[in-house]
């Protein structure tokens, strides 16, 4: 009876502490993941497709780190993946209304 007692102390605080890593830390993480990720997509769609630079250059333009980010073009729009694809967003360009972040 007391091994289960032990194992069930364990899982209870595991879940605990998952919990409060959650709260505290990860919710976060992941809502600055999808901010970013739409954001990225917008700005490399537009200097792409509507100003004509090329990605090197429209990568450039972030004044933040975004070696995390992976940018990939299409023909008509730009998808921006972190976390091992687990956040994405994409942005396609319209010709005569530029680009705009749609649901992927």
């Amino acid at each position: 009876m007391t091994f289960v007692k032990i194992i069930l102390g364990i899982f209870i605080m595991v879940g605990l502490v998952g919990g409060l890593v959650w709260q505290f830390w990860l919710k976060d993480q992941l809502a600055f993941a999808r901010l970013g990720t739409a954001y990225g997509a917008k700005m490399v769609c537009s200097c792409r497709f509507v100003a004509g630079r090329d990605m090197a250059s429209c990568e450039g333009d972030f004044t933040v780190d975004t070696s995390r980010f992976v940018f990939e073009e299409g023909e008509d729009r730009i998808e921006v993946s972190v976390l091992g694809g687990l956040v994405s967003s994409r942005a396609v360009h319209e010709p005569g209304l530029g680009c705009a972040v749609v649901p992927s």
